[in-house]
């Protein structure tokens, strides 16, 4: 059912029952655990912990152990880590580890002001953000039908937050500055460093950029008064229940990268770009089920048309990349440069490179 293909697992073109199963399984955890953490990130913030800042920098303290363990039991053949040379690596892994401050992190802190529905409402915005990025900073113009899916993405958002009942201009302003965060990352990276090829494993960008992210997150988590909610927090729901808390969602974020990086491992950037829509109407939908949330109709018609044009999208995208590619694959090989992409040093596969330790989309072209 699947192939090696220098330490990198994709499935095989001529299929096989156990590449299928093994590509559905991926998927149905990927899945799985992408909902599980968000509901669970939304629940705890929300109530028992409401520290996002702080809680994020220990999911980052997790996945570095978690990926340093791995490092340092695994054999030789499976990895070796890749030393930091040039200017071009540090740059890169400085604009990860900011961007996942902005990203992720401010968006951990909108979901105190929103409802997790509406948060990933905001977030499906990130496809149009990057397009207008690209178009001005690096003058790439997406499809005429990418175009109208990306219109069409954006009347629904607008339908479905403005006449939400559930919608906090506080909560929209943060999970905003998020997207933007993600443009920033995105697109600094492919501009700044240009034809720079930074072949890095993806255990190398964990190792390698969880310590900074920490750096950053901890004295904003104190100058927010973090410090003084987690000090409550323990008096409140007590020492074992606060670090068994602390310990599920560190052990779910570490899942949830092993998770992801599998799924591209296994299969490729462009499906795992393809998920995206999906994973998205998953979130929301399990968001009513776990969470006492309020709809309109104009607001639900919103939702409905926000989540077709983002399939729509994520379909154009998986179409437009797999169509570069002679039989479904660009050539493998040396010599060739992608501008401003983390590539995995244990594949010479362009379309098996892990992407990043947050789980977005590595290059513009992944958008």
């Amino acid at each position: 059912g699947g192939r090696v293909v220098e330490g990198s697992m994709v499935v095989s073109q001529r299929g096989g029952g156990a590449g299928v199963l093994v590509s559905v399984g991926l998927l149905a955890t990927y899945f799985a655990l992408h909902v599980l953490f968000n509901i669970y990130n939304k629940w705890l913030f929300s109530g028992p912990v409401p520290a996002p800042l702080f809680i994020t920098a220990t999911h980052q303290g997790f996945c570095f152990l978690g990926a340093l363990m791995f490092a340092l039991c695994s054999p030789h053949h499976w990895y070796k880590r890749t030393p930091l040379e040039g200017s071009a690596m540090y740059t890169n892994l400085l604009i990860i580890s900011v961007g996942f401050c902005l990203n992720t992190a401010l968006n951990n802190v909108s979901l105190m002001h929103s409802t997790l529905a509406l948060n990933q409402l905001v977030r499906a915005f990130a496809p149009v953000s990057i397009a207008v990025a690209a178009y001005y900073v690096q003058g790439r113009r997406p499809s005429l039908t990418k175009q109208w899916a990306l219109v069409a993405l954006v009347f629904g958002i607008t339908m479905g937050l403005v006449s939400s009942p559930d919608f906090e201009m506080v909560g929209f302003l943060l999970c905003a500055a998020s997207v933007m965060g993600l443009t920033s990352q995105v697109t600094l990276s492919a501009s700044i460093l240009g034809g720079d090829r930074i072949p890095l494993k993806t255990l190398d960008v964990i190792i390698y950029t969880a310590v900074p992210s920490i750096i950053i997150l901890l004295p904003f988590a104190y100058l927010s008064g973090e410090n003084d909610v987690t000090a409550q927090a323990l008096q409140t729901i007590g020492l074992s229940r606060l670090v068994g808390l602390v310990v599920t969602g560190g052990a779910l974020a570490f899942s949830y990268s092993i998770a992801t990086v599998a799924l591209i491992k296994y299969t490729s950037s462009a499906y795992y770009a393809a998920a995206g829509g999906f994973k998205l109407v998953m979130v929301m939908g399990f968001s009513f089920i776990a969470f006492d949330q309020q709809m309109s109709i104009p607001s639900l018609c919103g939702i409905l048309i926000a989540c077709a044009a983002f399939n729509a999208n994520s379909f154009i995208t998986f179409k437009e990349t797999a169509s570069t590619r002679p039989g479904g694959r660009k050539g493998r090989g040396g010599g060739r440069k992608k501008g401003g992409r983390l590539e995995d040093g244990d594949s010479t596969d362009e379309d098996d490179r892990t992407g990043l330790l947050s789980g977005n989309p590595k290059s513009i072209d992944d958008v």
